[in-house]
C-alpha cells in the first residue's frame, strides 16, 4: 500500500495542525480545512503539561510557546464581600509545576500554523456530506466541489460535524458533566496586574483575570446544571441566562456581567465528555476533542490533542500507510490513557462549585490533590518512537 496518502484534516484548533505537522514530517500529505474564516484570536488559557511538553519540544514549538505563555503570578480566593481567603502563586493556582505552561487558544494555533505554513490549509470550508469505498473517500464540500482523499481525519471539536456525518448516534455519547462555563473578555477596570480573581459559593464560581494585555480582563463564569438547557438557543439568551442566575451572587459579578454587551468573543457551553469506543469507522478517524474530551475543566484536553495526534500519525507511518492496521493501534495504543483522562475529568468536575462557599482549607487541599493526580495522569503514557 502506498505509503503518500493523500489526508483531509477537518478543523484549525490544537489537534488538526497537530497531526498536520506530524503526517507531513512521516512522509504523508496532508489538507487541512476550517469553517471559521481565519484563526480565532484569544480563547480559553489551555496547559502543556506532561508528555505534551516533550511532544512541543520535538516539534520545535516549546520555546515559541514560553515565549507567549501566560503570566499569572498570583491566585486569590476571595469571599463574597471580596476578602481575600486564600493565596496561591500563579503556576500552583493554575496547577502546573517544572517546565510546564499555559497559553492562550488563539496563541498556540498561531505558533502550530506557522510551524506548518507549507501545508495547504483552507478557511471558510466545510463538508456537506462524505462517501467511503474500497480505495477514498469522496468528500462534497459547503462550497460545491467535490474530492477524494486517501484518508479523512475530524479535528473539529466536541461539537464535531464530522463525527455527527459518519458515526450513528449509538457510536457515541456527550455526556454531560453537571455543570456549564461561560468566559469572555472585558475591559480591565479593576487594573488587575497578573492576577487572577475567584469567588466560588452557592455551586457557583465567578472569576476575573488580567494577564499579558493590561488594557484586558477575561471573566470567566462556572454554575451546576443536572440537566442541558435546551430551551437556551443562541448568544443572546445565554447572556441573560447568565445575568439571571449571577446577578445576585455578589462580589464583582454584576459589575462583571454589565460589561458583557462590550464583549466580542463570549462563549457558553456545558461541561461535557465524548465517549467513544472507537474513534475510526473505515477511512475516517477522530483526534482530539472530537473523539475523546476529557471535560474543559481537566486542563487535559490539549495533552490527550497532542499525544493522539503523534501517535495516529506515527502508527500510520509504521504501517507504511496501512490505514486498517494504523486505525487499530491508534484505537488501542490511546485507550487506557483516554480512559484515566476522562475519570480525571469527571473527579475535577465534582470538586468545584462548593455548595455553601469555598474555605481556604478546601481551596488548599484541593490544589494539592489536583497537582498530585494531574502529574501522574499527564505522564501516564509511553510514546513508541517512529524515526
Amino acid at each position: 500500500m502506498s505509503k503518500n496518502l493523500k489526508i483531509l484534516i477537518v478543523g484549525v484548533g490544537v489537534a488538526g495542525p497537530a497531526l498536520g505537522y506530524w503526517l507531513r514530517r512521516f512522509g504523508f500529505s496532508p489538507v487541512l480545512i476550517e469553517k471559521s474564516k481565519s484563526i480565532r484570536k484569544g480563547g480559553q488559557a489551555l496547559d502543556i503539561r506532561g508528555i505534551a511538553t516533550h511532544l512541543a519540544r520535538e516539534m520545535g514549538i516549546y520555546d515559541q510557546i514560553c515565549e507567549r505563555r501566560t503570566r499569572i503570578e498570583c491566585g486569590r480566593f476571595v469571599d463574597t464581600a471580596g476578602n481575600v481567603l486564600h493565596e496561591e502563586q500563579g503556576e500552583k493556582f493554575g496547577f502546573r509545576q517544572d517546565d510546564e505552561v499555559e497559553i492562550l487558544r488563539g496563541d498556540l494555533v498561531e505558533i502550530l500554523m506557522k510551524a506548518i505554513a507549507d501545508i495547504p490549509c483552507y478557511f471558510d470550508q466545510s463538508i456537506m456530506s462524505m462517501e467511503q469505498n474500497a480505495d477514498n473517500v469522496i468528500v462534497h464540500f459547503r462550497d460545491g466541489k467535490v474530492e477524494k482523499y486517501d484518508l479523512v481525519i475530524a479535528a473539529d471539536g466536541i461539537h464535531s460535524a464530522t463525527r455527527r456525518i459518519i458515526f450513528d448516534q449509538s457510536e457515541y455519547q456527550l455526556i454531560h458533566l453537571g455543570s456549564y462555563l461561560s468566559t469572555f473578555t472585558i475591559p480591565n477596570y479593576l487594573h488587575l496586574n497578573h492576577v487572577d480573581l475567584e469567588c466560588e459559593a452557592d455551586n457557583k464560581l465567578v472569576s476575573i483575570n488580567s494577564d499579558n494585555n493590561p488594557e484586558i480582563a477575561r471573566a470567566g463564569f462556572m454554575f451546576r446544571s443536572n440537566h442541558i438547557l435546551k430551551d437556551i438557543r443562541d448568544e443572546q439568551e445565554q447572556k441573560q441566562f447568565l445575568w439571571d442566575t449571577f446577578r445576585d451572587f455578589g462580589w464583582e459579578a454584576e459589575n462583571i456581567l454589565n460589561r458583557m454587551s462590550e464583549s466580542d468573543d463570549f462563549y457558553f457551553d456545558a461541561i461535557t465528555q465524548v465517549k467513544m469506543k472507537s474513534w475510526t469507522k473505515g477511512r475516517i478517524a477522530l483526534v482530539g476533542d472530537a473523539g475523546y474530551c476529557p471535560s474543559p475543566l481537566s486542563g487535559q484536553g490539549n495533552n490527550l490533542a497532542f499525544v493522539g495526534a503523534y501517535i495516529l500519525a506515527g502508527e500510520l507511518k509504521a504501517a507504511q500507510g496501512n490505514y486498517k492496521q494504523a486505525f487499530t493501534r491508534y484505537n488501542e495504543l490511546l485507550h487506557s490513557f483516554v480512559e484515566a483522562n476522562q475519570e480525571f475529568g469527571v473527579w475535577v468536575s465534582k470538586s468545584f462549585l462548593v455548595e455553601n462557599e469555598v474555605s481556604k482549607e478546601i481551596a488548599e487541599e484541593r490544589s494539592t490533590r489536583i497537582l498530585a493526580m494531574i502529574k501522574a495522569i499527564s505522564n501516564g503514557i509511553t510514546l513508541a518512537q517512529y524515526e
